[in-house]
């Protein structure tokens, strides 16, 4: 009877709690008894009326059994009492067998028909009768089945079967009532008292106590100890709300949330410093992933520990809001039932920053290339990092302990160590450039930082010295300043020491009165040296220059080289003849044969030579003095030297204005082309012309080409204008076609600049020519004899293409160059001009005439038709035409002409009339 039995699933019960009438089971094998029986149940009901449990009547098959058979019946009488499954409960005669099996369907049958008679196997026939001994509010019923034989047997019933059936059912009635009172005073109102007082301990109430204890024994011990228990219980949960309580108020205070979970996630219960997503959703419906994202929740469901002899799980995750990253720690325990875990939520955002700041610090001590050192207050040694090691070629091993002084150098006297400790001592900080000391004895240059670390009490601690050596960035210092300095070929002071020492100088000048001079050296055509042999003779030659300019002026102060082929020679305190014998010495010593490798090498150069402070005043004016100088020198035939005169800044002032005054020229258009017949001494015909370029300035008039041609073709804005002459020449060419004759030529003079620059447009001719749908033959190209001479291949390349194209070449200026008949041939010239010089002083008898025969003989000879420039009288003409020549231009004949003068001339007669 001790067992637990769970009987709320039984229908008797569950009908009980639900009326206030005895209910009726079925028949059944008691679990606890272990044998068949019936029971009965009724509802027990505190003072609200409210159903709080049932009362349990069991009754023994067995005893009904025994109670049926004692009754004295008929032979042959049949008695069964069945439950509401007509099971049977009793059976008279007794038969065990037949206990809880189905009354015969007969039976039932009967019942329902109009005769109550039953034939059974064996013929006996009985009358049978039904009747319901207690039905329940739910239909369930005892009903008890009596049949007794109608034959012989029926004459037998006498009046005590009678009797004892009656009997027997008033003492059963009876019985049900005394066991029913029986149980009210002795179990239903104590088990009601019983009740109330589990109601106020379920309300955590003491029960108060009872008037009316129970009869009992058995419910006044359990009386007594319910009490035991209520007051046991009552202590036990405030106990318990005091430790929950406090330990609510512990997990409130710690940084940690926690979590009650099931294995899928549901979350429980929550607690510590977490706050619910939501506020107005319940409990029971958030889940992990609320708290910690889903792909998070997976990864804690993943790490659940499989069982409870696995103490925890650790696992770490992190979680991204909009601002930042968050790192968590979630620490697992299991419950010990109902499949139930606590996770355990630790922010260790900051811990983690911590670590890896750690590591990171931990990373650069251990692999920053700078050297430190760890220190007391008193600058013993605690710890130092490999560079440390790498630089001072100390171990660790062998500086723990010691001062830091061991890395003295002693170039440093006491005073700069004092000043250190007290800038140290007093700021916290030293920082600077020191002098310390390998463990090999090689001094060092370091820069160093030293700073400090205080305590609490604001004490210092520790010192942290950091350092870099110097040594490689002084020696890389040293080597960019030279580098800054000094010419890396000839290991001369460049350009910026030049200027830096020139600047010096002039501050003795203005102090002292002294005079500086400068001489500015250009090697000769040093350009062809270059182009010839290649850069690396060119180098070896600067060097051998230098070399004899330090030899040829060893009282100089300092040489330089201040770029390309120039070199600056100063002096100070010197005298001009002093000087001029410098300058021929040296002009000498480069005249001599230099010899590179295998080749023999001759060069000249040219000197300008200016002083300060009568040439200038500073740095700048005195180099572009002798600059100036210089220039004057190689334009009066090179290997010379010059001294600056003031007329010499004069002329490069006026160039730079007549430079500026080109551009402006160029862009507003103040250009023209004018026209120079060139006649046929025969029959004096103008067959052909020469286009001239003119430069008319709004200011100055006509400027002369000689003037601005070089400058043009020194800043090569000569093949703008060499493409203005040949558009140019192309549209009078039309005209003349269009209103004089179609057989006529133009001649226009191509610098060699526009030959041997890529974009000069002269490429364009050839097209140009077609555009305008001219005969290439209708222009002359009139070259200069350097031309055919030059190495370059774009040079000849162009020459070339201007033959093939169709337009004739002429040598202009014949006889005052290289005057080469093997170039004249190779390039298929077709014209020859004789220069001006020659035919000025042209007279019977002459050297110049007989010049002049031999040119035209030779051009001749060679299918060159001549043409002599400059003829300005009668007698020049004859002993010209007479000398064989074809064609003469010049003022005999005209002057150069505007284009509406020039064909004017044309369209009055292509015969020009002698003055």
């Amino acid at each position: 009877m001790n067992l637990g039995i769970n009987i709320a699933d039984r229908d008797y019960f569950k009908n009980a709690l639900n009326s206030d009438m005895l209910s009726v089971g079925y028949f059944q094998l008691d679990r606890s008894l272990q044998t068949t029986t019936v029971n009965f149940a009724l509802s027990l009901k505190n003072t609200a009326g409210v159903t709080k449990g049932a009362v349990i009547i069991v009754i023994a098959l067995d005893w009904w059994n025994a109670a049926i058979n004692e009754i004295n019946l008929p032979d042959g009488s049949l008695v069964a009492i069945v439950d509401s499954n007509t099971k049977i409960l009793a059976h008279y005669p007794k038969n065990t067998t037949l206990i809880g099996n189905s009354i015969a369907q007969s039976y039932v049958e009967s019942m329902q028909a109009d005769s109550h008679f039953i034939t059974d196997e064996q013929g006996v026939i009985r009358i049978f009768s039904r009747s319901t001994i207690y039905n329940d509010p739910h239909n369930n019923n005892l009903d008890i089945y009596i049949g007794l034989p109608v034959t012989d047997v029926l004459a037998q019933i006498n009046h005590n079967f009678i009797i004892s059936l009656t009997v027997f059912i008033i003492f059963l009635l009876l019985l049900t009532f005394i066991a029913y009172k029986l149980l009210k005073v002795s179990i239903f109102t104590p088990i009601n008292n019983l009740t109330k007082a589990t109601d106020s301990l379920a309300n955590g109430v003491m029960p108060s106590e009872q008037n009316d204890t129970p009869n009992s024994p058995e419910l006044k011990v359990l009386y007594q100890r319910f009490k035991i228990m209520a007051e046991t219980r009552l202590a036990t949960e405030a106990n318990l709300k005091n430790k929950h309580d406090e330990l609510t108020s512990l997990l409130s205070a710690l940084p940690d949330s926690y979590l009650k979970i099931n294995n899928k996630g549901d979350v429980s219960n929550i607690g510590g410093s977490f706050n619910i997503p939501d506020v107005t959703q319940s409990v029971n419906n958030l889940t992990l992933a609320s708290f910690v994202t889903e792909r998070n929740a997976q990864l804690i469901l993943n790490n659940l520990p499989t069982s409870t002899s696995k103490s925890s799980s650790n696992l770490e995750f992190t979680l991204q809001s909009q601002t930042d990253i968050k790192s968590f720690e979630a620490r697992i325990n299991p419950m010990q039932t109902n499949h139930e875990f606590v996770v355990v939520l630790r922010d260790i955002t900051q811990r983690k920053q911590n670590e890896e700041a750690l590591h990171l610090a931990s990373l650069v001590y251990g692999n920053s290339s700078e050297g430190m050192a760890i220190t007391d207050e008193n600058g013993i040694i605690f710890d130092v990092n490999p560079a440390f090691s790498k630089t001072t070629l100390f171990s660790k091993e062998e500086v723990i302990n010691k001062t830091i002084s061991v890395l003295s150098s002693g170039k440093h006297d006491k005073t700069f160590y004092q000043a250190l400790w007290a800038e140290l001592t007093s700021t916290g900080r030293w920082q600077g450039e020191i002098i310390n000391r390998r463990k090999n004895g090689e001094l060092y240059v370091e820069w160093l930082t030293i700073d400090t670390v205080y305590d609490d009490n604001n004490m210092p601690v520790r010192r942290i010295a950091i350092f870099t050596d110097l040594t490689e960035k002084k020696q890389a210092d040293a080597l960019i300043w030279k580098q800054a300095h000094f010419d890396h070929l000839t290991d001369l002071p460049n350009r910026l020491e030049l200027k830096k020492r020139l600047n010096e100088c002039f501050t003795r000048v203005e102090n002292n009165a002294e005079q500086l001079v400068i001489m500015l050296l250009d090697i000769d055509h040093f350009k062809d040296v270059n182009d010839t042999l290649g850069h690396h003779y060119g180098d070896a030659l600067l060097k051998f220059v230098s070399q004899r300019i330090l030899e040829s002026a060893k009282n100089a102060e300092f040489v330089s080289r201040i770029g390309g082929d120039e070199f600056v020679i100063v002096f100070s305190k010197i005298k001009e003849q002093h000087i001029k014998q410098i300058a021929e010495n040296i002009l000498l010593s480069l005249s001599s044969a230099i010899y590179i490798e295998n080749e023999e090498l001759f060069i000249s150069a040219s000197i300008g030579i200016a002083s300060a402070p009568n040439d200038g005043e500073n740095t700048e004016q005195l180099l572009k003095a002798a600059d100036q100088a210089m220039y004057k020198a190689k334009v009066n035939g090179r290997n010379g030297f010059e001294f600056f005169s003031h007329d010499m800044r004069e002329k490069a002032q006026m160039r730079m204005l007549l430079l500026k005054e080109l551009r402006t020229a160029i862009e507003l258009e103040q250009f023209e082309l004018f026209y120079q017949p060139i006649v046929c001494l025969k029959d004096l015909h103008v067959h052909k012309a020469e286009g001239l370029i003119r430069w008319r300035h709004p200011e100055k008039g006509l400027i002369s080409p000689a003037d601005f041609i070089p400058l043009a073709e020194e800043t090569r804005q000569i093949n703008i204008l060499g493409q203005f002459v040949f558009s140019q020449a192309l549209q009078t060419l039309n005209d003349i076609k269009a209103h004089i004759t179609n057989d006529f030529q133009l001649s226009v003079n191509v610098s060699p600049i526009q030959l041997s620059t890529p974009d000069s447009g002269i490429d364009e001719w050839g097209a140009m020519l077609n555009a305008a749908n001219l005969p290439a033959s209708s222009i002359v190209a009139e070259i200069t004899e350097g031309l055919m001479v030059n190495p370059e291949a774009l040079t000849q390349s162009r020459l070339k293409a201007l033959v093939q194209s169709g337009m004739q070449l002429a040598l202009d200026d014949f006889g005052t160059g290289y005057s080469s008949l093997a170039y004249l041939q190779e390039m298929d010239t077709d014209y020859l001009k004789i220069d001006k010089r020659f035919v000025d002083n042209i007279n019977k008898g002459s050297q110049e005439l007989v010049l002049c025969e031999t040119i035209i003989v030779m051009a001749h000879q060679l299918g060159l038709k001549v043409i002599a420039e400059g003829i300005e009288t009668k007698q020049q003409m004859q002993l010209l035409l007479e000398a064989g020549c074809d064609y003469g231009q010049g003022y005999l004949f005209s002057k150069p002409l505007p284009k509406e003068q020039f064909m004017s001339l044309l369209t009055t007669s292509q015969i020009i009339a002698l003055k």
